[in-house]
């Protein structure tokens, strides 16, 4: 790939990173909170699967419609995705299913009058930027982890900066067209420079055989 690609892409990652390090608090602060959805989202980000399923409020699947499932090794909403408006790694959608799951759990602590402060929302995202990045982790060689990596950051970052957008409060929907616009744009631009990485380390190998076949 040119450097020229390169700078277009670094230009763009740097400013969606930029905007969503600047959403961020200094610090993931932890739950003051003790009610259901607080235990269930504790648990869900630093407990495991297990405990977070043993926490689970017991009208939980009365009131979203659906019962937690483990995928994995992650417990997660069975038919969440990851709501973008490109498409993204498949590799993605399990933690993207997890993250509805948390984000399902924000909205029920909000019909049930439970207020969370922000650490919980700060956590769920933060959880899901760890997986999409290790997600990518399992991928067969550098090029390809690499490519995925900037995905995951942009995906990550884009999620991060939405909930500033809405305060860290439970999710709710809004006009947001063009933030979506926006957002597809610099994914678009990823993996624009992904598939140009590709045709280009191909083109590299092609030439590095026609060397070795054809001596100078």
């Amino acid at each position: 790939m040119g450097k020229p690609t390169w700078t277009v892409l670094t230009a763009g990652c740097a400013i969606t990173l930029a905007t969503g390090l600047a959403a961020q608090p200094a610090q993931a602060a932890g739950p003051a909170e003790t009610g259901p959805a607080a235990t269930t989202i504790s648990a869900l980000t630093s407990g495991g699967p297990a405990a977070a399923a043993a926490t689970l409020p017991t009208d939980f699947a009365e009131v979203t419609g659906y019962r937690p499932v483990l995928r994995d090794g992650m417990l997660v909403k069975p038919n969440g995705d990851c709501s973008s408006p490109v498409p993204l790694p498949r590799e993605f959608d399990t933690a993207c299913q997890g993250h509805d799951l948390g984000y399902d759990l924000l909205r029920y602590a909000d019909r049930s009058g439970e207020r969370l402060g922000p650490w919980a929302r700060r956590a769920l995202d933060l959880q899901l930027d760890e997986r999409l990045h290790a997600a990518c982790a399992t991928r067969p060689d550098d090029v390809t982890r690499a490519s995925c990596g900037v995905v995951a950051s942009t995906a990550a970052a884009a999620v991060d900066t939405n909930s500033w957008r809405q305060q860290y409060a439970a999710p709710r929907p809004e006009p947001v067209a063009a933030y979506a616009a926006a957002g597809a744009g610099i994914l678009l631009l990823a993996a624009a420079v992904v598939a140009q990485r590709g045709r280009n380390s191909g083109r590299d190998r092609s030439e590095e055989v026609v060397t070795q076949v054809v001596p100078a």
